[in-house]
């Protein structure tokens, strides 16, 4: 009788266990994946667009930690191609180089790196001051130009491209190199007469500057823009609306270019950690416009715009969901 009873006694537990087993474990304690996020200088935008969109994911997807550190455009091509991070902000110009080993990627070409999303215009804004008689980048010939410092994009993809398809170089122009905020304060102090960078609009640089002096800005004729994109598909036309720097004095559509800011990821970060990445950003796209001006009313076809450069396989995969690739 004692063999016939031990096992009515155990089965009750027998299909307790079972059932605890069957149990998915609570979210604290399932695996977390933690990713490197090289965002940009110090001080600059893009390290807070980064939390951001570490706090994007994080609420959507709980397990997905990414670790924000500072880089910049060509760092971050720069640590993808060598390992060092998962994902980075660029821009289209320097993913389009590097891929095709263009530019200052001559001789270090990588298939490291794939476009994941667009996140908000760089748009090229080269102002001069009003009474400089300047009236194209040609008549910038012998002048006091501001630069930007050396290796960043603003001066390589910006200055050297523009000043190379109007038979120019850097040494045909008296300069000198700075931060924003420096090139800001030659103009208004009399030192230069023009400074030019890919940045936001509205431009915090271009308000502060024209309500200290007089200014104008230099549109791009669209044969230049045609002869830019030929240099490299990442540059798109763009138009800065007549009325933005009204106060400042410019008050018409100004024609330039831009090569904007994108999301890119390394071919070695897994599939479906950059499809729930880019879901979680286009889907959670309203907390960026609560923070960035720029990508305000930002659309999912805007963020999943086709530069002709290739698609990360899981930001492919999220865009074919939507209906945005085919």
């Amino acid at each position: 009788m004692t063999a016939r009873r031990v096992p009515g006694r155990w089965v009750p537990a027998l299909l307790v266990l079972v059932a605890l087993a069957a149990v998915p474990p609570p979210a604290a304690a399932q695996t977390k994946t933690t990713l490197v996020f090289s965002s940009g200088p110090t001080g600059g935008s893009w390290i807070p667009l980064a939390a951001t969109t570490a706090d994007i994911v994080k609420r959507k997807f709980p397990d997905l930690d990414l670790q924000v550190e500072p880089g910049a455009a060509l760092v971050n091509m720069e640590k993808i191609r060598g390992d060092k991070a998962d994902l980075g902000w660029s821009m289209t110009t320097v993913l389009s180089d590097a891929r095709s080993g263009k530019g200052q990627w001559q001789g270090k070409q990588t298939d490291k790196p794939f476009y994941v999303a667009t996140m908000y215009p760089n748009v090229w804004q080269l102002v001069v001051a009003a009474d400089s008689g300047a009236n194209s980048i040609a008549d910038l010939k012998g002048k006091s130009v501001t630069l930007p410092p050396r290796g960043n994009t603003s001066l390589s993809d910006g200055w050297v491209n523009l000043l190379g398809l109007y038979g120019l170089k850097l040494t045909d122009l008296s300069v000198s190199y700075g931060s924003l905020t420096e090139n800001a304060e030659l103009i208004k102090n009399r030192q230069a007469i023009a400074m030019g960078w890919f940045t936001t609009v509205p431009a915090t640089y271009v308000r502060d500057l024209g309500s200290a002096v007089r200014i104008r800005m230099l549109a791009v004729p669209e044969e230049i823009i045609a002869k830019m994109r030929e240099l490299n598909p990442g540059f798109a036309r763009h138009v800065i609306p007549a009325g933005t720097y009204k106060e400042q004095g410019i008050d018409q559509d100004v024609v330039t270019f831009q090569s904007p800011t994108i999301l890119i990821a390394s071919s070695k970060t897994p599939e479906e950690t950059v499809y729930r990445i880019t879901k979680a950003i286009v889907e959670g796209r309203e907390q960026y416009g609560a923070v960035f001006a720029a990508m305000k009313g930002i659309t999912p076809k805007e963020m999943g715009q086709d530069y002709g450069m290739p698609y990360h396989p899981g930001a492919a995969k999220y865009y074919k969901e939507i209906g945005l690739l085919k």
